[in-house]
Formats: C-alpha cells, sequence, structure tokens
C-alpha cells in the first residue's frame, strides 16, 4: 500500500465530512487507507463517515488523548508506505495533488518530510512554511509587541515572507495541518513525540528528520486548502494558548533552547 491518511478530530465533525468527501474525490488510483482518529467527547459514529469515505477506520477514544498521542494511534495502523496527516479543516484540491507527492519522494529518497502549499478558502496563499524559534521571534510573535510591529525582519524572516513560494525549497519546518512522511523513519510506528499535547510536535519532528540527515522540503505543486484558525491566538489565558506555553518548555528542556541551529538560508 501507498499511502495511509490519518485524521485526527476533536468536535470539527462537519469539517471532517468535507476533508473526507475531498479524499474521496481526489485520490483514485492511488492505493491509499484512511484512518480517522475520534479525541472528542461525543464519539463520531462511523456510519456517519461511511458513505462519504467507504472503508474508513475509525478509532474512537473515551477521552482527549491530545494531538500526537492520536497522531501515533493512527501512524502505529498505518500500512502504507507514506503518511499523510491532516487536519479535518484541511481538504484536497486535486487528483494528481497528493500522486505528484508520492512520486517525489519515491525519487527523492533523502527527503523525510513533504510539505504542500497551503490555501486559505478564499485562494490566498497561508503561510505555512517557518525558520526556527528564537527569543525575538517569540518575543514578537507570543506578546503584543507583534501588533505593534507586524511588518517587523525578524517576524518576516520566520515566516518567511520574502520568499516565491511557488518554488521547492527545504525549509527548517511546516504546520502539521499537512505533512507527508515516511513510515520507515518512524520510530516504533511514534511520529510525533506524546509528551507535546498539542503544539510544536511537528517542530519537534522536523528537528529531528534533520538531525538523522533528512530534508524537510515544501512541494508548492500540491496545493490544499485550510481553514486555519490560529486558536492558540486567541484570549491571553486560554486553554489553547495554555497548551502552547507548555510545549513550548517541553520544547526548550528536549533540545536545550529554542534553536537548534539548523537554517535553511
Amino acid at each position: 500500500m501507498n499511502l495511509s491518511v490519518v485524521i485526527v478530530n476533536f468536535n470539527s465533525t462537519p469539517l471532517l465530512v468535507e476533508c473526507l468527501d475531498s479524499i474521496r474525490t481526489n485520490l483514485h488510483g492511488i492505493d491509499a487507507e484512511v484512518i480517522v482518529v475520534d479525541n472528542g467527547p461525543v464519539p463520531v459514529a462511523r456510519h456517519t463517515l461511511v458513505p462519504i469515505c467507504p472503508g474508513v477506520r475509525l478509532i474512537s477514544n473515551p477521552r482527549n488523548m491530545g494531538f500526537s498521542k492520536a497522531v501515533n494511534q493512527g501512524a502505529s495502523q498505518a500500512e502504507g508506505r507514506y503518511i499523510l496527516v491532516m487536519n479535518p479543516d484541511v481538504r484536497l484540491t486535486g487528483g494528481d495533488n497528493v500522486e505528484g507527492m508520492i512520486s517525489f519522494m519515491d525519487t527523492h529518497p533523502d527527503v523525510g518530510l513533504l510539505l504542500p502549499k497551503l490555501v486559505n478558502p478564499d485562494g490566498s496563499l497561508q503561510y505555512s512554511c517557518r525558520r526556527f524559534y528564537d527569543v525575538e521571534t517569540l518575543l514578537l510573535r507570543r506578546t503584543p509587541l507583534g501588533r505593534l510591529f507586524p511588518n517587523h525582519p525578524v517576524l518576516r524572516r520566520h515566516l518567511m515572507l520574502d520568499w516565491d513560494h511557488r518554488q521547492f525549497r527545504e525549509v527548517d519546518w511546516g504546520l502539521g495541518a499537512s505533512m507527508l512522511v515516511r513510515k520507515e523513519l518512524l520510530d516504533k510506528g511514534q511520529m510525533f513525540d506524546p509528551r507535546f499535547f498539542l503544539y510544536f510536535e511537528d517542530v519537534d519532528l522536523c528537528v529531528r528528520l534533520w538531525a538523522r540527515g533528512y530534508k524537510v522540503v515544501y512541494y508548492p505543486h500540491a496545493v490544499m486548502v485550510h481553514e486555519h484558525r490560529r486558536e492558540s491566538a486567541k484570549g491571553l489565558f486560554g486553554r489553547a494558548r495554555m497548551e502552547h506555553f507548555r510545549s513550548l518548555v517541553k520544547f526548550m528542556l528536549k533540545h536545550r533552547g529554542l534553536n537548534p541551529k539548523i537554517s535553511h538560508d
């Protein structure tokens, strides 16, 4: 089997339905399986999903296990050579998008993780690739200073705003909303470090792949729609913001700082 699609759902059933419908429509000709891991307090019924995506496998958790552990649950049962992690708020847009990503990975064995181009529902570009964090970046991204200096060079560099996103490029890391990973590189079936409940699991994965000699590459020919909500930016003491802070601390302790000193300028 070429591909396993792993989707973690948490109270996003309407978006999940749209996501699965886009998969059913756009994965023709690819030997693939779809695994949905449901973390929501109200379980998703399998009979709701099967008419949309026949053959879907549903894993229902009794409680919210966190994003990393839920992805690992799906990845550990995946049979594909590649694993495509998708958020339920992501939709495929073309039949050859994923096929092109697989072909690229097949011909570039030094690439461990491939990132598609993400766009907003109106078609505008999402800046989904990042350079690794440093102290200045955090101050401008996670404090009110960012609102005072929205075009600060540090922010522009971190978000890679001055790069033509129509071009292939090696990048430090990218949003985990959608990423294609070689299953053979997983450690005992685990994709993400389960210590990260939410946030920084994608940064950590990219750090580990780079450290093992594998590249993280942005692939602009595959375009997916992402209804990005940036929950961690809402409210000063919201749950998402607190989880972001906890994961940041765990990341810093694990990697002995913010920036792992891997740069691809």
